[in-house]
């Protein structure tokens, strides 16, 4: 790891803010759907299992993501209230229906009928508001016989802490040092940032959970995995598609698209790049 890179990254990172880390959440589609349902349902325990049920079907998709989350809201509007399991389940099932989710759809069911048939959904339905959020996505794992840092269980997870800020206005209280996938977006950027010179998975979450480590110290409030995770994937889709020079430009584009001021969008977009 390079120390030097992990310090002047985070630095650039924390010059966001907390809410200019925020906006990069603020920019998905999962945001924009969940405060529509939030507006019209309020942000109910039946709510939040919605948003985390629907996060573990997120893959393999036959459309893009605006597609799906825009699918969820249909349903949810369609169903006309969320106040039971029922009803949960009902909005669900309609939302399997829809093309965007037709590829692996057995399998798909398959995994929302474990969490439906299983213990999880009482036990979150009881116990998510009391709980540390880690113990949440402890549970979720294991009612679905699966890795804390598989991809859906992680993205699960970033749809409920998206909820929490919509509900808070601030993140649910997740340790640093969460998991989360050591993707090709994940693996690309710390190269590309000059953090490491290797694709060893460790060597790499570690890089990154310095980077978090360092933001939160900076600026004063523990800042997750989770949120880290949010800007690399947006920055890796931008450098994985062109050189140095035009993946800057572009990354600037795009932080400014997301709502940082370009004082800040430049610095970043040039310490994400410096190995580009």
């Amino acid at each position: 790891m390079n120390h030097q890179r992990i310090d002047a990254l985070a630095s650039e990172i924390a010059n966001l803010g907390y809410d200019g880390i925020a906006q990069f959440d603020r920019a998905e589609p999962e945001y924009r759907v969940f405060t529509t349902i939030v507006d019209t349902y309020g942000a109910t325990d039946h709510v939040y299992l919605l948003a985390v049920c629907a996060g573990v079907v997120d893959y393999q998709l036959l459309g893009d993501a605006q597609q799906f989350w825009a699918e969820l809201e249909r349903a949810t509007v369609d169903h006309g209230q969320i106040d039971t399991i029922d009803d949960v389940q009902a909005i669900l099932g309609d939302f399997m229906d829809a093309s965007v989710n037709q590829r692996l759809n057995q399998q798909k069911r398959f995994r929302l009928g474990k969490l439906f048939d299983g213990s999880f959904v009482e036990w979150f339905l009881e116990s998510y508001a009391a709980v540390p959020p880690v113990r949440i996505w402890e549970k979720l794992a294991d009612g679905l016989d699966n890795k804390m840092h598989k991809k859906t269980i992680v993205f699960a997870m970033k749809v409920y802490d998206i909820l929490h800020l919509i509900d808070n206005g601030e993140y649910a209280s997740f340790p640093t040092d969460i998991p989360i996938p050591c993707d090709l977006q994940v693996e690309r950027v710390a190269r590309t940032a000059g953090l490491v010179e290797t694709d060893d998975t460790d060597v790499v979450m570690d890089a990154w959970a310095a980077v978090a480590d360092a933001v939160s110290e900076e600026l004063g409030r523990p800042v997750s995995l989770l949120r880290i995770d949010s800007i690399v994937w947006q920055a890796g889709q931008v450098i994985g598609k062109s050189g140095q020079a035009t993946a800057r430009r572009e990354l600037v584009d795009h932080f400014t698209e997301v709502g940082i001021e370009q004082a800040r969008a430049e610095p970043l977009a040039s310490e994400l790049t410096t190995k580009r």
